[in-house]
């Protein structure tokens, strides 16, 4: 007994308490420096689609004429979903119209008079025959009030060249002075001017009409294109493929006044995203590209698990709402982007996922060992005691 004793403490000697502490506290410090937690911030969001929910409004107002979707129902791009009357949308178009044809039939007989050529109607003969009536029985007025004006005075300078001519023969002869063939010169030259100012003047007002008109074909142009958006703003279609939802008034008859909604389109063709709120506490940990884990709110996250994304977005600055009891909440919107291929083996299958599903987030930020935990609380209070008065 007494051999077997001292061959024990011969191979284990022995070791006092101290001893057996400093081991351990050895072995918890190495331990905690190795072993590392995941960092993480925690945030709730929202599924949404990238394309957001496109609202469908009344541009102009008007009478819902025919509502052709339900609540529920699934559209196509480009597909009519309501039509408003457009009666009144027409008359005003048509107004424009006509008050164009009549302006560019006028500006056709104006060219005519500037240019002393024919009028060139063209199809207007066809289509408003009773507005190129009234203005080629202008256009002969016109000409025909100059004609006799210049009929006159062409009278007039035939009898001043006739004299002109007789003074001329006169002269040679020697029976008159220079003087008197210098005076029926000028009578012949002053008639001839007093013919071409009658026809300058003539082409002159007619430019001057033309540019007027002009103008007025300008702003009755913009007009139509106001009226003809008013026209087409009748119809209403959808601008993506999507669901019909949150349909706002569904009685024909009804009228709405511009701006108003009509309905809600929610693409389905758009890629998911997750959108949350990170208070700005934490924004200094997140940066783009960290992974995010997602549990949906609607599948239990201990029985369906949980799905993966990347952190794809941060608003550049905060954003202010109000909150549940009245005071205003700051915090960052960020964005998830959802993989289906990193996802394949989750329980949860891609097109369950929903817009306007609730879920919880968890950005992992970093990992940090247990030793940094416990050394943390320790070093902030030195660093204030040390900082202190």
């Amino acid at each position: 007994m007494k051999s077997s004793k001292i061959k024990s403490n011969f191979l284990f000697p022995r070791l006092g308490v101290g001893s057996f502490l400093l081991i351990g506290v050895v072995s918890f410090v190495v331990w905690a420096n190795y072993f590392h937690i995941d960092q993480l911030v925690r945030a709730q969001g929202q599924v949404i689609v990238k394309d957001r929910t496109q609202v469908i409004q009344v541009a102009d107002g008007g009478v819902l004429r025919d509502l052709r979707v339900s609540e529920g129902e699934i559209v196509h791009k480009g597909q009519v979903l309501a039509m408003l009357e457009s009666e009144r949308a027409h008359a005003g178009a048509d107004e424009v119209e006509n008050r164009l044809a009549g302006l560019s039939i006028s500006k056709a007989r104006a060219d005519a008079e500037a240019s002393d050529a024919l009028p060139a109607w063209g199809k207007y003969q066809k289509t408003h025959p009773h507005l190129v009536a009234v203005q080629r029985e202008l256009y002969l007025q016109n000409r025909a009030a100059v004609a006799k004006e210049v009929s006159a005075l062409t009278e007039h300078h035939k009898l001043a060249l006739e004299e002109y001519q007789v003074n001329e023969r006169l002269f040679q002869s020697g029976d008159i002075s220079r003087v008197e063939l210098m005076r029926a010169k000028r009578m012949t030259i002053e008639a001839e001017q007093k013919i071409n100012a009658i026809w300058d003047k003539y082409r002159t007002d007619a430019r001057r009409e033309i540019a007027k008109i002009q103008e007025e074909i300008t702003s009755q142009q913009s007009r139509l294109q106001e009226r003809q958006s008013v026209l087409d703003h009748t119809t209403l279609e959808s601008p993506v493929d999507g669901i019909v939802k949150s349909l706002r008034i569904s009685t024909l008859g009804g009228v709405l006044r511009q701006g108003d909604e009509l309905m809600q389109i929610s693409p389905t063709n758009s890629q998911i995203l997750v959108e949350a709120k990170v208070s700005p506490a934490d924004i200094g940990l997140i940066e783009l590209g960290q992974p995010v884990i997602l549990k949906f709110d609607a599948f239990d996250y201990s029985i369906y698990g949980s799905w993966k994304g990347e952190l794809t977005y941060i608003s550049p600055d905060t954003l202010t709402e109000q909150g549940p009891d009245g005071r205003p909440n700051t915090f960052y919107r960020v964005q998830v982007n959802i993989a289906e291929h990193e996802n394949k083996g989750s329980k949860v299958d891609y097109g369950h996922i929903k817009p306007g599903m609730t879920v919880s987030l968890d950005i992992l930020c970093s990992q940090r060992s247990v030793l940094f935990y416990i050394a943390k609380p320790i070093v902030k209070a030195f660093s204030g005691a040390l900082g202190q008065r």
